[in-house]
Parts: structure tokens; sequence; C-alpha cells
């Protein structure tokens, strides 16, 4: 029997079980339609994530931090990450940009409302480069530039949370918000904390004993602690724009503030950074708390990242981490194929049970082929090509049933993305590679389930068969 005639003969005998044959065809496209949306999903995310390392500088970038409370000797005092740090590392080979990573915690006031953020220093040249790539949308308004001052442009979910949804983006700009933090000017004097607590009318022979405060086992604790010794840092600020996007390592809310790098390298010694901080007021000079460098391709980034560390400083860059989120989106996508593959498993049984049943049917049938000549050999490929006609359908309406899941979960990924003022992105990566995998294996699996019942057709006696007329 040719080829033509088996196809022919197939579609004929599925035909007349319809609902069957839909039933069975349909479990192959659910197993197809889970396995190929989680892997588009899967694959069209690490397209993302590397996309935006390209356009990130990820790929290119080194990220140093002082060493300290290292293993070394104690004698052994680290380098420190300030400003002389950073001209050297500017003068080494094959390195186009370095930046000190500085944030200072305040509360943004505009108007009415309030904002309680990170006030990020950026340079403006960097803010120009993720614009020009993409990474960050102006929506209204324009990035600064060099040699601004008191300018701050504001993300899309920080604008909306200062002005009402009803209000253009464009009426924030021009407009002054201010920016309110708090610095100490250093540690205080115990005995002159304590006495400037006293009320007036305590008698002198009680302030005597004062600075025998001193020698008490808290004194210490009392002495280390602001007790008050705050001052107000008052910035106010102009807004020239507004933008979609985080473009920094240090936002992931879609919360950002930006400033000019100079408005915040002079604060950030001064603030208060953390609880420690706050409780102690040991602010002084700690230097850069992280630096980011930028090479001039990814194959100096090994390199310059070795001499940093040889320098006595802590580098790491996306290299160290490159092997691990390989691993990582390998186990992913199986872990999605498996899951889909499940589905398959329950469909194979599904045609192993449609095919078992037209062999039980149609044994009369298949005692008349043989009669008239046909071998076994022709019998078994009569039934490997049903199964394998109920793959191919499976196998497209799985492909089409996988596209719109995966179109369905990019679209409510990325309502998620915008409410958090993130740029939409294209989750789903259905690829020609993807799809032709999909339907081999539909057709694959639905072969080997058909194995058994086209053997068993294919035994079956003439002659037994023959007496059911």
């Amino acid at each position: 029997m040719i080829l033509r005639d088996q196809f022919r003969y197939a579609f004929g005998n599925l035909l007349k079980t319809r609902l069957r044959t839909t039933l069975t065809a349909a479990g192959v496209a659910v197993g197809i339609g889970a396995m190929t949306s989680m892997v588009s999903v899967g694959l069209g995310t690490q397209r993302t994530i590397i996309q935006a390392f390209n356009e990130g500088n990820i790929l290119t970038s080194v990220l140093v931090r002082s060493v300290e409370g290292s293993d070394g000797a104690a004698d052994e005092t680290p380098p420190a990450l300030d400003s002389t740090a950073v001209e050297h590392f500017r003068d080494l080979p094959r390195v186009r940009d370095v930046y000190p990573l500085l944030t200072i915690s305040g509360l943004l006031q505009y108007g009415e409302e309030e904002l309680f953020r990170n006030l990020e220093g950026m340079p403006a040249r960097m803010l120009a480069e993720q614009i020009e790539h993409g990474t960050v949308e102006v929506l209204a308004g324009r990035g600064y530039v060099e040699g601004e001052t008191d300018v701050i442009v504001l993300s899309e979910r920080a604008a909306k949370i200062l002005v009402p949804d009803s209000v253009d983006l464009d009426s924030l700009l021009g407009k002054t918000a201010v920016f309110n933090a708090a610095r100490s000017p250093g540690l205080p004097n115990i005995e002159q904390v304590i006495s400037d607590s006293l009320p007036p009318d305590v008698p002198s022979d009680f302030t005597d004993l004062v600075p025998m405060l001193r020698t008490l086992p808290i004194a210490g604790m009392i002495g280390s602690m602001p007790m008050g010794m705050f001052e107000p840092v008052r910035l106010e600020l102009t807004v020239v724009g507004v933008v979609r996007g985080g473009g920094s390592l240090t936002d992931f809310v879609g919360l950002s503030l930006w400033v000019p790098i100079e408005v915040v390298e002079p604060l950030h010694t001064q603030t208060f950074q953390n609880l420690e901080s706050i409780l102690t007021g040991r602010i002084g000079d700690r230097g850069y708390p992280m630096v980011q460098i930028l090479t001039s391709d990814v194959l100096a980034v090994r390199n310059v990242q070795d001499t940093i560390k040889a320098m006595g400083y802590e580098a790491q860059s996306i290299l160290d981490e490159i092997d691990q989120v390989r691993r990582s989106f390998m186990f992913m996508n199986s872990l999605l194929g498996t899951i889909g593959g499940i589905s398959l498993v329950v469909a194979a049984m599904m045609i192993v049970n449609t095919l078992v049943m037209a062999v039980w049917e149609r044994t009369r049938e298949i005692g008349l082929l043989k009669s008239m000549g046909a071998t076994d050999g022709d019998v078994m490929r009569l039934f490997l090509t049903e199964a394998g006609v109920i793959g191919i359908l499976g196998g497209v309406g799985g492909l089409l049933l996988g596209f719109v899941v995966a179109r369905i979960t990019n679209a409510l990924a990325n309502i998620q993305f915008e409410r958090v003022g993130e740029v939409s992105v294209d989750l789903v990566a259905f690829t020609p590679v993807l799809m032709l995998s999909g339907m081999a294996f539909a057709v694959v699996v639905s072969l080997v389930a058909g194995f058994y019942p086209a053997r068993r057709a294919a035994k079956v006696d003439p002659v037994v068969a023959l007496r059911h007329f």
C-alpha cells in the first residue's frame, strides 16, 4: 500500500469515530500546548535578561567594594575606596568609565504629597546613555545634562504617587520638589549632652557630678548615641523629566529618584545610611560604599577584575554568575518542559486506549485485509499512520494553544511591570526550532503510544477474524 493510500485510509477510519479522535487529539494538544507555552516563556525570559545585560552595561560592569572584616592580618589596613581610588581605576587599561554608586535616604515632598525613598546620584552621561539605549524611556521632559545641579528626574511610578492619575505628567516639569534628609555633625560630648539636658534650676553641686558619669558602664553607649544631634538637610530640586524603567542597580521597584551625582556626593558621608549610624551617630568619612567600573568590552572584564582584586579590593562581575545563570535557565527550561510532558504521558495513554478499541472494533476488517494479501507489516503501518495523524492534529492544535497561553502570560506579566513603572517586555520566544520540536515530539509520542495497538492488530489471526462475519 502506497503512502497516500495509507493516509487516506487512516483519515477515513478516524472520521468514523470523530468524538473519540477529537478527544484524543485534544489530549495531545493540551500536552504540547503546556510544554511549548512554558518553554517559550522560559526562553523569552532568558532572552530578555540577556538583552538587559547587554543594554544595561552589566556584561561590561565590575562592582568594587572595600575589603572590611577580611580574614587577613590584623595589622593590614584595606585600601580606602575614595575619590583617589576612583581616579586610579580610570587610569587602568580598557576602562571606559568609573563612578561611585551613591544614595541618601530621605523624604521627598511635593505639595502635600510625600515619598520616603533613596535619592540616587547618577552621572548625566550614564543617564543619557541609558536613554539612548532604550533602557530608560522619557515620558515627559528630558534627562539632566552635564553641569546641571539642583535638578531631579522621577520615575513614572514615583511621579504618579506625587500627582493624581488625572493630572498630566508634564505638569511636574519645572516645579520644585523638596528632598529632606538628616545628618550629624559628629559624635556629641557626653558631659555636654547631659549638661544641656538638665533644667536650668538644677543645683550647681549636682552639675559638678556630671564628669563622674564618664566612669559609668553605660557611659560609652550614651556617648555614642546622637541624642538629638540631627541636622536637617533640605534640597530644593527642579523636576526636569519623568521616565519609565529602572536604570540603576539599586532600583528594583520602579521608584527611582535620580539627581546629578554632584548633588549626592558631598552628603553621602554625612547623612545617616543605616540603623547603626542612627544609633551610634558615627558618620565620618567612610569612603564610597560601592564603585562601578565599565570596561571597553566584555573581554576586558576578567583582566580588570583581577587587577582590582590585586589592589586589595573586592571586585564582582557578571562573569562570576554567568555559569550559574546558564545552569539555572537549563534547569528551569527542563522543569517547564517536564511539567508539560506529564500531560503528554496522559495523552499517550489516551492514544493507546483509542487504538486498542479500534483494533477490537475492526477485527473483521483486519481479517479481510489479511485475506486479501496484506502483510503484518502493512496492518501495523496502517495503525501507526492513524497514530501519526492524531499526533499531527494534536501537534498543530498544541502549538496554537501554547502560543495563545504564552501571549496571555506575557500580557499578565506586563500588567504587573507597568504597575511598578517598568517598561513592557516580550517574555515569549516562540521560535521555529521550538515549533518544529513541539510538532516532532507530538508525532513521536503518538507513534510510540500507537506501537502496541499496531503490533496487536498485526498479530490478529485472519482465520479467527473472519469468523466474526
